[in-house]
C-alpha cells in the first residue's frame, strides 16, 4: 500500500539503514512539538476571543486536537 505519509515511507523502506529510521523519529518527535505549540496557540485564541479551541484550529486547517495525548 503506497502512503503519502513519508514517516511511514520511511519506515517501510526494507533496509538495514538506521539513518532512516533516525529521520522517521525526528520527524515524529517535530510533528508532535509542531502540534503541541498549536494547541497551545488554540486554547490562547479560544480564551482570549470567545471561541472554541477546535473553532481555532478549523479556520487555520488543523488537525492538531485529532491525536491529543499530552493532555493539552
Amino acid at each position: 500500500m503506497q502512503t503519502n505519509d513519508i514517516v511511514a515511507r520511511l519506515r517501510d523502506i526494507d533496509c538495514n539503514r538506521g539513518d532512516l529510521h533516525e529521520a522517521a523519529d525526528e520527524i515524529e518527535r517535530l510533528r508532535a512539538e509542531r502540534d503541541k505549540a498549536r494547541r497551545a496557540w488554540c486554547l490562547y485564541l479560544a480564551a482570549n476571543a470567545g471561541l472554541q479551541k477546535e473553532q481555532v484550529a478549523n479556520m487555520n486547517g488543523w488537525d492538531c486536537f485529532k491525536e491529543n495525548t499530552d493532555g493539552t
